[in-house]
């Protein structure tokens, strides 16, 4: 192309794109939903975080860990493929009394913690959504920053961002 005002025309053109497409923002992480019925899905393991765990403040409980069955096959073969969903079920604790003194109790439900599996939607995320659910909503409480610790976090997982393991 000889015509300088045509190459002019086309560079210009070139820039703007370049520009426009740099300034486009990113779109946000959708929420995950809330997984209604995980409690009729494989109990993957459960924990109790207690006085002594520097995360006792916040998460500071029992766990209960549900698996769907995609991410019960992830769990047993070391890959979740798209569409696995693992639960953390976080409840109270309460101390028995009477016939029950020296046992720990379940309180009630103190949150439910959402992994989702799904590549394409999470693509900046090692393909995995993240989500809190405060109780008793089931709506949705991460913003996109803290949406953004939880996969900078389970990104040092040797697991594919999943912590847990199966129980033997």
């Amino acid at each position: 192309m000889n015509n300088p005002v045509a190459t002019q025309a086309l560079a210009g053109l070139a820039a703007t794109l370049v520009v426009a497409a740099m300034a486009t923002p990113r779109q946000p992480m959708p929420a995950v939903p809330f997984p209604d019925g995980f409690r009729s899905w494989q109990l993957v393991r459960s924990t109790v975080v207690g006085p002594e765990s520097p995360t006792f403040p916040k998460r500071g409980g029992i766990h209960h860990y549900y698996a769907n069955r995609e991410a019960l096959e992830g769990y047993r073969t070391g890959t979740f493929a798209n569409g696995s969903v693992i639960v953390d079920e976080a409840v109270w604790t309460k101390a028995g009394e009477g016939h029950g003194a020296g046992m720990l109790f379940e309180g009630d439900r103190r949150f439910v913690d959402v992994m989702v599996k799904n590549d394409a939607v999470y693509k900046d995320t090692g393909g995995w959504g993240y989500e809190h659910f405060d109780s008793p909503a089931t709506s949705p409480t991460l913003s996109q920053a803290a949406r953004a610790e939880c996969s900078k976090c389970h990104a040092r997982s040797k697991s594919d961002h999943v912590f847990t393991k199966l129980r033997p």
